[in-house]
């Protein structure tokens, strides 16, 4: 008895039934003894130059007689792919889908050959296999191994049908094989040579009918109980592209154009993008709702991204929302720009992308610290409003509040760019007044603190940023 293990590297075998167009989403399970010998063949020819070619052709040839299975519990998955047609329209594509077997990169396929092979083909089989590096389409990457007789193997569990020890009241499906009469020329042709000739089935096949496990093709794992619900996640970052990307002092400016594109593209209200109830009140939710975050990554002083950051989280629809944005149409006839989702995620999963989702005892003002109110003589200073606000968000007072006077913005290829003041930064949002006063601290607290922090008036428009320091 020959058996061989078969093993896929990424967990995954993706291959097309000879009998079905790719685009049916028709995964071949289990793998057809066909598809086998054609993979050892190709070995055979392009991995073992100095193998005897008539021993092992002789051992591909006692391999024609149909193999029994052992299959591990799997599932069925597939990926779509929009292919340019190479044609003047840059939009014109073809579908095509992917569809794989799903079995985790540890499971293993046992294939059983009820035939006796000499030493020498044995052999010759071992080095076959171990030169076959995918099976079915490229992306199958996989090992093979011939199996020791001392080797412990598993029961088969799909075998033809009219096999002993495999279940009557299992599915039956067609299974591509070879037959007696194949001749070893037969393996070496490709598939499209075969198409190009008209073939209807391979030269030297046969269709067998084998008994498969009812379950073979289900989950390995059992499903998730209905009752759980996956968190929502609270952050969304959109890059940003174009011929002249916007100034960083103009944060408030770019905010403003994200969150009324959102909320087009939002069907109904949404009071986390919008802050506002479907009444047009203003929400009373202690800062749950959205903050529109701009983010300058690249060189110079220029916003590279928005981070959109809600404590609340975001629906299926806000979601999808946020992914509809595609462009910003900028004032004052500036170029359009480009806009693209780069992924949703929990603030963690930012904490080594944007010092804005650092963890740190030092935190310096990113933008300005614009006043929510009036001062008072010798009350509300903006100290003192620094401290309220971080009161209001759960935050610990600092032990040192430090005046700073502008933001230290850098340039991955050219370091600091120097202090840019806040009088350069827009502190009010377009057509509306706010208290007088914009500043910059940076604050010193006892233990460390997790970002992000968010103050003062228009910290949902990017205003009030502040950003971890080492």
């Amino acid at each position: 008895m020959i058996c061989l293990a078969v093993r896929f590297l990424s967990g995954r075998f993706h291959a097309t039934p000879w009998d079905h167009h790719v685009n049916e989403g028709v995964p071949e399970w289990p793998i057809s003894p066909w598809r086998i010998l054609r993979a050892l063949t190709a070995a055979l020819h392009t991995q073992c130059p100095s193998l005897d070619r008539g021993i092992a052709e002789t051992a591909l040839r006692k391999l024609v007689a149909p193999p029994l299975f052992t299959l591990p519990a799997a599932s069925m998955g597939h990926t779509r792919h929009y292919l340019s047609l190479n044609t003047v329209k840059r939009t014109d594509t073809a579908l095509t889908i992917d569809a794989f077997v799903a079995l985790g990169h540890c499971k293993v396929v046992h294939v059983h050959w009820p035939v006796d092979l000499t030493g020498g083909e044995r052999r010759a089989l071992s080095l076959m296999a171990r030169g076959v590096s995918y099976l079915g389409r490229a992306e199958s990457w996989c090992e093979i191994d011939v199996l020791d007789d001392n080797d412990d193997r598993p029961e088969p569990n799909c075998a033809p049908v009219g096999e002993d020890g495999v279940s009557s009241d299992s599915p039956c499906i067609r299974v591509l094989c070879p037959t007696e009469s194949m001749r070893q020329t037969d393996l070496e042709r490709t598939t499209s040579s075969l198409q190009r000739e008209g073939w209807n089935d391979p030269p030297g096949t046969r269709w067998v009918l084998y008994h498969r496990p009812g379950d073979a093709l289900s989950s390995a794992w059992p499903p998730l109980p209905a009752t759980i619900e996956l968190p929502r996640p609270v952050v969304a970052e959109l890059a940003l592209g174009g011929p002249v990307l916007p100034l960083f002092t103009d944060a408030v400016l770019v905010a403003e154009q994200v969150r009324a594109a959102a909320l087009s593209r939002h069907e109904a209200s949404s009071e986390t993008l919008s802050g506002k109830t479907s009444d047009g009140e203003r929400l009373r939710d202690q800062h749950r709702h959205a903050h529109y975050l701009a983010d300058a990554r690249g060189p110079g002083k220029r916003v590279t991204h928005v981070v959109v950051y809600a404590p609340a989280g975001f629906s299926e629809s806000e979601q999808a929302a946020l992914n509809r944005v595609s462009f910003l149409a900028q004032r004052h006839n500036r170029p359009t720009l480009d806009v693209v989702l780069s992924g949703f995620g929990s603030a963690d999963d930012f904490h080594d992308v944007t010092p804005l989702f650092g963890v740190s005892t030092r935190w310096r003002s990113r933008t300005p610290f614009v006043l929510i109110r009036h001062p008072r003589r010798r009350k509300d200073t903006p100290r003192d409003q620094v401290v309220r606000e971080l009161r209001t968000r759960g935050l610990p007072a600092p032990s040192e509040i430090i005046p700073i006077a502008g933001a230290r913005l850098r340039d991955p290829g050219a370091g600091d760019l120097g202090a840019t003041r806040w009088i350069e930064f827009v502190s009010s949002r377009y057509g509306r007044d706010h208290p007088p006063g914009a500043f910059g601290f940076e604050l010193v607290f006892p233990e460390p603190v997790r970002g992000p922090i968010l103050l003062g008036y228009g910290c949902h428009y990017g205003l009030g940023q502040f950003e971890a320091l080492p």
